[in-house]
Formats: structure tokens, sequence, C-alpha cells
């Protein structure tokens, strides 16, 4: 049992944190000229510096995004703390902050929403390649103000690289990984009118092996291939109107297979030719005898646009953002896991489509001595269409037959929002945001007849109306806002305390199962965050060094239940996932530290410790069984509920921590250097009983020029081995209900060795 922290013990943490600038602020060095470069960043709509912002914001640039080897948006989590980025195959990623847990089968909306340059994008669509990218943006807590969608937990901007207006530039870089891996990426900067306008294409080309994870029975082995291009273009008209017009398409295909672990059940129903065997988790091998030879495949088509202008006026700033993305995914897999029977093949085809329009518009006033303020307005449109059909296995009575769940909404939402800063004196600025925004959902669930019909009933015949005419419709609105006080002690330290408040909307859970609709529907979300901080410069602006401790507290924490046994409309009894409210709060601490030790050693990290629970007095849907193992539930109830006051609300880690540090060494017309990244990851509560706590080191090696670098590196140089998470110790049962013997697994990444090549020009 984990003992609950106290009132006492988090007063004594804030304390604790809080002392940590006055210990910093006695770490003078002696007079040099090493100062950090100054970090502006635009998480509250206005160019500032990140260390006059008083929220907790981490910015990684692109440099460092090339420096350790940032291919994927799911690598960007080894680089802060506190920040879970995950994907546990071609369809879907998940993201936590703060202890806030996300699962994207919820159909919920993400915990921590994602921007690309300003504009809303859906997840998915960043879960991709990274490539020339100029900075982004992790913004930690609930967005209830500014940002385009409330979060509870944060949200993450990225900021795509712009044109150069001046002069010409390029940059080739390519990888080489031992996982048969080859990423290329260019880029190229035109002025097509000095100092007014230009334009940059940018594009990349990535394939590997991933972790080399193979089938056991097929012998495939999981594959990807990414190729996207991106076309931007900066435009200046007139001394105070810009343009930055960016847009980019990705296509990706992606063959995964899931790591299992455990002893076959011999069931020969399951393994007819006895060809399945005992799977240690880091052997790294799946079973299952897949469609085509293919386990499980992914095919998607990602367009991202975004269209930015800003007009400058004598005292006011005007600026316009729109964006649109859309998203088509198939995804096509054999959920027969654990089965090398190529009679019990069961095929589904997940398939995703989704446009999104946005368009914020806002008014600024320029700098003031008392008073300076942000009206502006934001309208979104999506339309969402998802669909899953399940063939039945070729041993079924209706073989050759399918049925279709089908989940098509279109989605308005309606925002007004005002952000203002008050100078009350110098030392003195207290911040005040308020945002009212509504949303309206058109939504329809509903499950027809398959490609070929199923039983006598032909195609597209209507087999089950999930929703009915009542809860098609959905409506809510919500006003959330932000109290800061931010307190300068002087030019190099910024004391703040933050009242803030997030939103997310209702909705309901998207199954394949004709599970009541009462189970399916959720409501909406809200939360209060309390927070305080300080931003430091010390060593004479060779340091920096931030800080925050926060206590949020949620009412109907809207989470995911997965593999529940449900009675359905009939009386059966049949699993499936819920997403469900219930009272959550989460706490913790976090540092961020940049330095320059010297002119040629740096120094930075990130740490962060959280813990974040279900309020006592909180029950959701558990599985209960009797003495021969049949699910019980309550007589007149559709699903068993059980106490879950104290559960951690997520499979996310307490601690964890990011440090890295560069030493170069000048050289004759050249320099070399070490570069080391190091993560931990601590227990976590998961599926399994917890998960062990893990160490990641990369190292790099490298030589640079000018315009030029080579370097040699390897990820996870010890060859770690650790779980980030798992699905018990059986798989859902797949043919009439029995177990297969084995159970997901999702190892960290092995040992992976490359070499990159740089040229600019």
């Amino acid at each position: 049992m984990i003992a609950r922290p106290t009132h006492h013990m988090k007063l004594n943490a804030l304390a604790a944190a809080l002392t940590l600038p006055l210990l910093a602020g006695g770490l003078h060095a002696t007079a040099n000229e090493r100062r950090l470069e100054e970090i502006i960043v635009t998480a509250q709509k206005r160019s500032e510096s990140v260390q006059d912002i008083p929220a907790t914001v981490n910015t990684i640039d692109g440099e460092s995004l090339k420096d350790f080897s940032v291919f994927r948006f799911t690598d960007l989590g080894a680089l802060t703390a506190g920040l879970e980025i995950t994907s546990f195959n071609g369809r879907s990623g998940r993201m936590s902050m703060r202890g806030i847990d996300f699962n994207p089968n919820s159909a919920a909306e993400a915990t921590v929403t994602t921007y690309w340059n300003q504009a809303i994008v859906d997840s998915n669509a960043v879960f991709q390649q990274m490539f020339d990218i100029e900075r982004i943006e992790v913004l930690r807590g609930p967005q209830g103000t500014l940002a385009g969608r409330t979060s509870p937990a944060g949200a993450i901007n990225i900021h795509t690289a712009r044109p150069n207006l001046e002069e010409f530039e390029s940059e080739i870089r390519a990888t080489l990984t031992d996982n048969e891996g080859i990423n290329t990426q260019l880029a190229a900067s035109f002025p097509l009118i000095p100092g007014q306008l230009g334009v940059r294409v940018a594009g990349v080309y990535d394939e590997s092996d991933l972790d080399e994870i193979e089938n056991d029975v097929t012998g495939a082995v999981s594959a990807d291939e990414t190729s996207a291009s991106r076309f931007s273009l900066s435009w200046l008209p007139t001394d105070s109107l810009s343009v930055d017009f960016t847009v980019q398409y990705l296509e990706r295909e992606f063959d995964d297979v899931v790591v299992l672990e455990g002893v076959p059940t011999s069931d020969a129903r399951l393994d007819p030719d006895g060809v399945l065997r005992a799977l240690d988790v880091y052997d790294r091998r799946g079973a299952v005898v897949g469609l085509g030879g293919i386990e499980d495949n992914t095919d998607a088509d990602f367009l991202n646009s975004s269209l930015v202008l800003q007009w400058e006026l004598e005292s006011h700033t005007i600026t316009s953002v729109t964006g649109y993305h859309e998203t088509e995914s198939v995804r096509e897999y054999d959920q027969s896991t654990g089965s090398s029977n190529p009679d019990n093949v069961a095929r589904r085809v997940a398939i995703d489509e989704r446009d999104d329009f946005s368009q914020e518009l806002r008014i600024a006033s320029n700098s003031s001595d008392t008073w300076e303020y942000m009206f502006g307005a934001y309208y979104e449109d999506s339309d969402i269409f998802f669909s899953q059909e399940n063939h039945q296995i070729p041993i079924s009575p209706l073989a050759g037959g399918s049925f279709v769940l089908e989940f098509p909404a279109q989605a308005e939402r309606l925002g007004l929002f005002t952000h203002n800063q008050f100078h009350i004196s110098e030392q003195l600025t207290l911040q005040v945001g308020l945002r009212y925004q509504e949303i309206e959902v058109d939504r329809d669930l509903f499950v027809v007849a398959g490609s070929n019909g199923i039983s006598i009933l032909p195609a597209g015949s209507l087999i089950e109306q999930v929703l009915t005419e009542g809860n098609k419709k959905y409506e809510d609105d919500s006003v959330t806002g932000q109290v800061t006080l931010q307190y300068a002690v002087n030019d190099d330290l910024n004391l703040y305390a933050l009242v803030g408040t997030g939103w997310r909307p209702g909705g309901v859970t998207v199954t394949g199962s004709v599970i009541p609709e009462e189970v399916l529907l959720f409501n909406s979300e809200e939360s209060i965050s309390y927070e305080l901080g300080f931003k430091g410069t010390f060593m004479e602006g060779a340091m920096r060094l931030n800080g925050s401790v926060y206590f949020q507290d949620f009412e109907d924490y809207v989470s995911r239940v997965n593999a529940t046994s449900i009675r359905d409309l009939d009386g059966a009894i049949a699993t499936s996932g819920l997403t469900v409210n219930g009272d959550a709060e989460a706490w913790g601490a976090e540092l961020d530290l940049t330095a320059l030790l010297s002119e040629n050693w740096s120094l930075g990290g990130t740490l962060s410790y959280n813990n974040s629970e279900f309020a006592d007095g909180t029950e959701r849907p558990c599985n209960e069984f009797d003495d021969n193992g049949s699910p019980l539930i309550p007589d007149g109830q559709f699903v068993a509920t059980c106490a879950v006051g104290g559960d951690a609300i997520g499979a996310v880690p307490e601690w964890s921590a990011s440090l890295n540090s560069e030493y170069s060494i000048p050289m004759d017309g050249f320099e070399g250097y070490g570069r080391i990244l190091y993560t931990y990851t601590g227990e976590r509560e998961t599926d399994l009983d917890g998960v062990d706590p893990y160490n990641v080191v990369n190292l790099y090696l490298g030589v640079r020029g000018d315009n030029w670098n080579v370097e040699l590196f390897s990820t996870n140089v010890l060859d770690e081995e650790a779980l980030r998470g798992g699905g018990g110790t059986e798989s859902a049962p797949l043919v009439r209900r029995q177990p297969t013997g084995y159970g997901w697994r999702f190892p960290i990444n092995g040992r992976r060795i490359g070499v990159t090549a740089s040229y600019r020009w």
C-alpha cells in the first residue's frame, strides 16, 4: 500500500522548492563573457522571453532536436522530464503530463493539446517524423485562456523553420543506423525579393526496422517508412504587415509486430502444428498469422497547413491564424494474437478520417506602462469519421461475413477570450485571463453489416442503432480562466503564483460491442490548478534555473477502463473498454536547469515528480469473478464497480529526469565534441501490477566545422532492458474465449548505433 501525502507534506514540498532559487542565488561566478542566449517564445500569444512568463514552459530548439537525433515525435519525451509520449501502434499515440494520463482509445479529447505553427492539429498528425523545426514549446498546466482548446495538462506548440528573407541557405543531413535505418533530410531557403519575400522547402525520407521485432510464425519484421515534404512562404508586403504560410504533406506506412510474453496453452485450435513456443519479453517476438504475412499494417496520409497574418498598427497588433489539416488512416490487423492457425484469423480494418478547420483572430495592445491587453475569438469546425470492420474468423458459422461499427461526427466550437497584464509597480504584475467557449457536436454510433454482409443481412443493413435520437446531439459550454501574480525580486529572479482552470467536453465511448447507451456516455470534466514557481538567471547570465510546485483538483476526470465485463442488452456478458468519469487530484514539482559551465562545456536537465490519484469515494467499472472465473455483475447493473480512491489515475511514473551535457575541444579549423543524454523513468502502476524504473544513456561523439558535422552515436548504449507497459498475462480470448497463454508487452527500444553527416551552405 502506498502512503498518501498529507497536506503538511504538500506544504513542506512547496517550501522546499521555493528555497531553491535562494540557494542558487549564492552561485556567483567570477566575471566572464559566458551568457546563455535569450529564448523568445509565443506561449502567451506575444513574443517574449521565456524567463518573463509566469508559468512553466520548456523550450527545445531545432538544433537540440538534431543534436539528440530526435527523428520522431515520440523521441521528444526524452528531452523533458514529466512528459510521457508513447505510441503502441501506427494509428494512435498518447501523451501525459504532470501525471495526467490519456488513452487515445477513450474517444475523449486529449489532456495535452498539440498545435502546429499556432493552429490546432490532431495529435495523430504530429506523432510522426520531425524535420526542419525551429523550436518546440511545452506548456505545462491547464490551458484555459489562450489556447484554441482548453486542456487540463498542457499543450505542445510546434514551430517549423521559416524562410530566410536575407540570404540563400540550405542543409542536407543523412543518418544511418544498424536497424536497416536511413533518415535523409533536406532544407533550402530562397529569398525571392530580399527582405520582403522568401520561400523554404524541406523534406524527409525515413525507413527502418524499428526495434527489429520479429513475428515467430511468419518471420516478418517490424518496419516503418515515411516520406514528407513542406513548403513555407514568408512575405512582408509592407513594414507593418507580415504573411507566413506553411503546408506539409506526409505519408507513412507502418508494419507493427507486438511483443508477446508467456507460455502457449497448447490448444490445437490455436496451434494445430505445434509451432508456438514460450517467449520471453526480451526475445522481442510476436506470434500471429496475420494478413498476407503482415500482423498489423497502418497506411496514413496527413496534410497540415497554417496561415498567419500579423498587422502591426501604431498601438495595437492584429493577428489572424488559419489552420486546416486532414488525416486519412487505414489500419488493418489480425486480432488473433497468440495463434498460428490460419482458420483463426480475425481480420480488423479501422479507418480514421478527419478534417479540421480553425480560425483565430485577436487584437493586442503594444507596449504599455500599466495595462497590456488582448482580446480574441476562436472558431473550429471538425468533420470526423471512424469505422471498424470486424470480419468473422474462417471457422465461424458466419465466415465470410463482417459487421462494421461507424462513428460519424461533426463538431463546431466557438471561443471568446481575453488576457490582461496589469503592471501594478515596477516589481509586481497581475495577469488575468478569461475564456468562454461552447461546443456543439452532431454524432451517431451504429453497427451495420459489412462489405460482404452477414448471415441473411446484405451489406449496409442496420444491425444495431447504439445512440438514440436524444443523444445524437451534444451541446455544452464553459468559462475558464487564469489569475497570476508575478513579483520581480530583481532583474534576474521572478516569483509567481498562479490559479488556472481547465475543461474537457463529454462524449461517448466508441466500441464495437453492442452495450447499453447509458454505459457509453461520459460527462464533461472540470479542474482547478494552483501553482507556485520561480524563474532565475544566475552566474552572471550563464545559468538558468526554473522551478514550480502545483496541485490540481479534478471533478469528473475523464479516464479509460480497459477490457471490462459488461452485461449487454440481451443479458449476455461482453467485454469492452469504457470511458468514464471520476474525481481525482494531482500534485508535484518540476525543475529546469540550463548552464554554461565553461566556454566549451554546457549542462542542461529537467526533473519532475508527480503524484496523481483518484479521490476518496470514487468508484469505477471493474472486473469481478466467481470461483469458476466467470464475471460477476450485480443484478440490475450493466457493470460491476469498485472503489478506486488512492489508485493512480494513469500508467505514468512518479519520478522522471532528463540530463544532458556537451563538451567540445577546439582544434585547427574544426572542433571535436562529446555529448551525453541520460534519462530516468521511475516506477509506475500498470496492468502488470507495477513496472520497474529504468535508466537510458545515449552517447554522441563527433567533429564539426563551420558548415559540416560528422557524428557517431549510440542510443541506449548500455542496452537497458525494461518495460514501458503491457497487457496482463493473457491476451483477449480470441477463439471460443480460449486464453492463449501470452500477454502483450511493450519494452523500451534496445541499443542502436548510428552515424550522422550533415552539410550546410
